[in-house]
């Protein structure tokens, strides 16, 4: 009886080692799983904070090209124009730049803002108890820096673009005559971005399109609308 009880108490003994080891095992497992995660979580945050800082630089160089191009065509704009519609257009085209230069700073300064949170996030993950959390803070910080900085620079595209146009439209001969004649365009096609109209851009497939625009432009806000190519189409 006594040998009974022993070997009932030894295999108990077994089944009582053998639960500890796995569970032992488990918790180690569970352990690295958690340990890998979180170098995850922290090279990603790593990655992510030093993207929207990229980000962010960028949108301040747009910004600052944004800015310049406003101010030439200001100046330009300033030192007059050949005719009075030259004038007016220089006008309008000008105020375009000053405005987009506004939009560029603008977004810039979001991509900061953004590029800041990517890093405290950064700093959250290298630190805090929830890196995985902060990593995706960091995350959406980041694509927030990249939006941002997308919008700088489209709005740094305008800018130079209406400085452009401000530059043409005050050196713009007086009409002494109507625009070239002759020659007919196909709407659908040099609209490219399909907004219902036809900027300088668009215009450059077409020669005689390309040297009648600023004719053609009677309202001088830098796009051929159908109403203005009516008869040409």
């Amino acid at each position: 009886m006594t040998t009974h009880a022993h070997q009932h108490g030894f295999r108990l003994s077994r089944i009582s080692l053998l639960a500890l080891a796995l569970a032992a095992a488990g918790l180690s497992t569970q352990v690295h799983a958690q340990a890998k995660s979180k170098v995850g979580a922290q090279v990603n945050a790593n990655a992510d904070a030093k993207v929207a800082v990229e980000d962010a630089r960028d949108a301040r160089d747009d910004a600052q090209a944004a800015k310049n191009a406003a101010q030439d065509a200001i100046a330009t704009r300033n030192g007059g124009a050949v005719t009075e519609h030259g004038a007016a257009t220089a006008a309008a085209t000008a105020y375009q730049a000053k405005q987009s230069a506004i939009d560029a700073q603008a977004a810039a300064h979001r991509a900061v803002n953004a590029a800041q949170d990517a890093q405290a996030a950064q700093t959250a993950a290298q630190t805090g108890a929830n890196p995985v959390g902060a990593a995706a803070e960091a995350g959406q910080a980041a694509l927030a820096a990249r939006d941002a900085s997308a919008a700088a620079a489209d709005a740094s595209l305008r800018a130079q673009a209406a400085a452009d146009a401000t530059a043409q439209a005050t050196t713009a001969p007086p009409a002494s005559a109507l625009p070239s004649v002759g020659y007919r365009i196909d709407f659908p096609v040099l609209d490219g971005d399909r907004d219902g109209r036809i900027n300088r851009v668009e215009a450059g497939g077409h020669a005689a399109l390309t040297a009648d625009f600023t004719l053609l432009d009677v309202d001088g806000d830098g796009y051929l609308s159908p109403r203005e190519l009516e008869g040409r189409m």
